[in-house]
């Protein structure tokens, strides 16, 4: 008797939930991929790039029964989301979030979800600085993949994200969720702040219509705005703890700065620059290299064949087999 097809729900398929959808079907297993978006055009435009095997407005059917739902969409569309989708998901059901930053998701699955459905959360890190990516089957490739999770989320579920992020091409660093948060907030969230601040302060300076002219790669490159305002604001907003202390860090640090501009020579701030060009250097060379001065091992992906037994080991594949054949999808009426 042939086994049940597991169902792997991905809500928002903006870069990252596109990409994980066409590597996930480029080995295709024995596993369903759905996908659902707020923006019909993006979901038809997956569905057109092969990211998904089908696609659905309707919340609830996207997440009726499904063993994974993987979440790529803002933290402030979070809450609403799972209120939605936590009577849909199957027993034991593992819900996936990427964003960018750990704790504010977790308190926000803490209150909308029950305790037999095991929340992970994930950011990726790509350390790459060319050209606005577009969504590809070996996008997360020897990417750094971030994870963490609350103190009840099972061992079981925790591999699952795993063993998912290897296949996809990852290499899975599990790390405290808070530790994390004090991390993003200095090497993600820090110079967002400071790129909106340093566009503030040339955009809105009396000379700006003629200064504008002289703004070349450098300045484009320091003042890069990527997210959409509301949703960069409750990021931003939702971290402002360990976002303050890095903040407050930064403007001490700028007046040790002002004292070497202030100096009767350049020696004090040209000494400063040359331990920055070094460490800075070594930085682009390791991550280029993917070389962080420590031994890692090599994870080979696994031969293609059983792929649903061999990536999600028996989780999903038990979950499928627990399905209730007559249960069939729900109706309820689609958020949009």
């Amino acid at each position: 008797m042939a086994e049940t097809a597991a169902k792997i729900t991905i809500l928002g398929l903006d870069l990252i939930g596109t990409s994980i959808g066409l590597s996930l079907r480029k080995n295709a297993g024995n596993y369903q991929v759905i996908g659902h978006d707020r923006e019909p055009s993006r979901m038809n435009l997956a569905k057109k790039q092969g990211g998904v095997d089908n696609s659905t407005w309707n919340l609830h059917r996207a997440c009726d029964n499904a063993s994974l739902v993987i979440i790529t969409e803002p933290l402030v569309e979070m809450s609403d989301t799972l209120q939605h989708i936590h009577e849909d998901l199957a027993e034991d059901a593992v819900v996936f979030s990427i964003g960018p930053v750990m704790q504010p998701a977790l308190k926000v699955a803490a209150d909308n979800l029950s305790e037999n459905i095991n929340f992970v959360v994930g950011r990726p890190v790509h350390n790459d600085t060319g050209s606005q990516p577009e969504p590809r089957s070996d996008y997360f490739d020897e990417c750094t993949f971030c994870i963490g999770s609350a103190p009840r989320t099972s061992s079981s579920a925790l591999e699952l994200v795993s063993n998912l992020l290897t296949r996809l091409g990852a290499k899975p660093l599990y790390i405290d969720p808070v530790e994390h948060d004090g991390i993003a907030a200095a090497v993600e969230q820090l110079p967002e702040l400071l790129a909106a601040a340093l566009f503030q302060i040339a955009y809105g300076a009396s000379g700006w219509n003629e200064s504008q002219k002289l703004a070349g790669r450098r300045f484009a490159r320091s003042t890069t705005l990527d997210a959409i305002p509301e949703e960069q604001a409750a990021a931003l907003f939702s971290n402002r703890d360990a976002l303050l202390q890095r903040l407050d860090q930064f403007s001490a640090l700028l007046e040790s700065w002002r004292t070497y501009l202030t100096a009767e020579d350049a020696k004090p701030l040209e000494e400063q620059l040359e331990g920055l060009f070094e460490g800075r250097a070594k930085w682009e060379r390791d991550a280029k290299l993917r070389d962080w001065d420590r031994p890692q091992e090599e994870s080979a992906r696994p031969e293609i064949g059983g792929l649903g037994q061999m990536l999600f080991g028996s989780y999903l594949v038990n979950r499928a087999k627990q399905r209730d054949p007559g249960r069939g999808n729900r109706d309820k009426p689609g958020r949009r």
